[in-house]
């Protein structure tokens, strides 16, 4: 049998927790054809894997790659670390949806949040975009590394609803809360994997005033939950103030883990003491009693105080439907199930990327 590509004598982990076996790996096209003792298989191209591990690719759940995409089409670090699919549009700071006016605000708030130069950004992006749909259009075109899924950010959606007013703690008229919620409909129908918020008290625009959304009310998150449901669901993602407001934010999560369905969040896990380890145990198995299944803990940060938490809820429509199983139209357009495993990753040849940056 003769295939594209084998990957010879590596140390197979297949990811579904079965021990490493020692095995060839033969792909075709974009496909794994075979995995076994492959001796008398012959390939176009032969890798050598003695002594290392070959594994599916893993999923990086935390990236403000959102520009960098724009100039670094291997979206480094990630892919030196193995990563195949990246989440992008975390915290909610993202550059879409964006009218022509306000896209030197978004790019300067993503310097104050995530220290990436606003000129780079303004620069560097086409923005050949004004919604979310949009927006993964142009990073399509930019023919990425990396597959990529996106999630619409509360701080473009509340900007370009609210304006001025988006950066402090008065509520949207029940017509703003209900164009948010049409937003994410139309984000989560046209790509998106769900949405994402920023309320800890870190992060700033260049003025010093927090980020939009910050202090927004659960009941606007509700809303763009009902958005978000109508186009088939999706995951809710966080950055909380738990230094403040800690049962506010816990009954947030709660309350976002029903109505969303799946709900990813950051926090710090303390620094050696173990009653906050603890806390989270018991929060996370609380909540799998009374709202659904308790799923794996997925690390979103590389903090060693940041931890990223997943809880599943059972009966909200992003569980039943998967709100990692929208195609993720970056990338390699490739869909990806719910717990963000690529469904058959593509592998892309080297000569169809741009030249490695040097």
């Amino acid at each position: 049998m003769k295939y594209d590509l084998i990957i010879r004598g590596g140390s197979v982990v297949d990811g579904t927790g079965k021990p490493a076996v020692r095995a060839d790996v033969a792909v075709n096209g974009d496909r794994i054809a075979a995995i076994g003792l492959l001796a008398d298989a012959t390939a176009e191209r032969e890798i050598d894997a003695t002594g290392m591990v070959v594994s599916p690719g893993f999923v990086d759940l935390h990236t403000h790659l959102d520009a960098q995409v724009g100039w670094d089409p291997y979206m480094t670090s990630s892919s030196w670390h193995g990563v195949t699919t990246v989440l992008m549009g975390n915290c909610g700071v993202t550059f879409a949806p964006v009218v022509e006016q306000d896209r030197a605000f978004l790019a300067e708030m993503m310097e104050s949040v995530e220290d990436i130069p606003r000129q780079a950004i303004l620069d560097g992006l086409p923005w050949d975009w004004e919604t979310y749909p949009e927006y993964l259009d142009s990073v399509q075109r930019l023919r990425p590394a990396l597959n990529v899924v996106g999630l619409v950010g509360h701080c473009a959606i509340r900007t370009q609803v609210m304006g001025e007013r988006s950066l402090g703690d008065e509520d949207p008229t029940p017509e703003e809360l209900g164009r948010m919620a049409d937003i994410a409909e139309e984000s989560v129908a046209g790509g998106a994997v769900g949405f994402s918020t920023s309320r800890i008290l870190l992060h700033f625009v260049p003025d010093g005033r927090y980020v939009p959304g910050t202090l927004a009310k659960i009941k606007e998150y509700e809303a763009i939950a009902d958005g978000m449901n109508r186009a088939g669901g999706g995951l809710f993602q966080s950055v909380n103030d738990f230094g403040t407001k800690f049962e506010h934010e816990i009954e947030l999560l709660r309350t976002m883990a029903g109505r969303a369905g799946d709900v990813l969040f950051s926090g710090g896990a303390g620094d050696g003491d173990m009653r906050f380890v603890e806390y989270w145990d018991n929060f996370l198995n609380e909540t799998a009693s009374t709202v659904g299944t308790r799923r794996n803990v997925d690390g979103s940060q590389a903090d060693p105080a940041g931890e990223g938490q997943d809880v599943g809820g059972h009966d909200g429509p992003a569980h039943r439907r998967g709100a990692l199983g929208r195609t993720a139209r970056s990338g390699a357009s490739r869909r990806v199930d719910r717990r963000g495993q690529p469904q058959g990753h593509l592998v892309r040849p080297e000569e169809d990327l741009p030249a490695r940056p040097r």
